[in-house]
């Protein structure tokens, strides 16, 4: 009977460890509305990204933790990672930054429920930032022409080239082109 609860005690302690293991802390920051840093390691489940998307819990000592939400913080991020406040679908929500410059691309995840399962969705957004706009445009593969032609008007020869270009967009070559593009702006700023 002993040899049963000890083997119970460390089948649950195994457990227990293995739960906790989900959450790691990572050196990060958090830029606050007023635009002050606070910086400290930045709360992340392994398991689970998603939580990065609604909420950021940042550590600031042993003993003092604070969470934030989207409408009290302008940004956070950690290692190479960064999320940025944006509206998507009239709320604020964070999205991870994909590509920066004047060209953002934005990955926003959510939760949906699929048949009895739930089941954790991608979207893709994009801006240009020196056109305001209330939020970011979702980004379509498909229709990704339309959307160099809109937001990178200014720099005529990359437009004529994904205008000429007869192939299907995927995640990774609207990346490429939004850094070209980036790249581009950065040498005219040189000139």
């Amino acid at each position: 009977m002993k040899k049963l609860i000890t083997l119970g005690l460390l089948l649950t302690s195994g457990l227990f460890m293995t739960a906790r293991a989900e959450y790691i802390w990572k050196a990060g920051y958090v830029v606050l509305n007023s635009g002050d840093t606070v910086k400290g390691e930045v709360r992340y489940n392994t398991k689970k990204e998603i939580d990065l998307y609604s909420k950021v819990q940042i550590k600031l000592s042993e003993t003092e933790k604070k969470s934030y939400n989207p409408d009290k913080i302008k940004s956070y991020g950690y290692e190479e990672v960064k999320f940025v406040t944006r509206k998507i679908g009239g709320e604020l929500a964070f999205v991870k930054v994909l590509t920066a410059g004047r060209i953002n691309i934005f990955e926003f995840q959510y939760e949906l429920q699929r048949g009895g399962d739930i089941v954790v969705e991608k979207e893709y957004f994009i801006e240009n930032t020196d056109k305001k706009a209330d939020e970011p445009q979702k980004l379509k593969t498909a229709k990704f022409k339309k959307i160099v032609a809109e937001l990178m008007a200014d720099h005529t020869e990359l437009v004529e080239r994904i205008q000429a270009e007869d192939k299907k967009y995927e995640l990774s070559d609207c990346q490429e082109i939004a850094e070209e593009y980036n790249e581009w702006v950065a040498s005219q700023k040189g000139n």
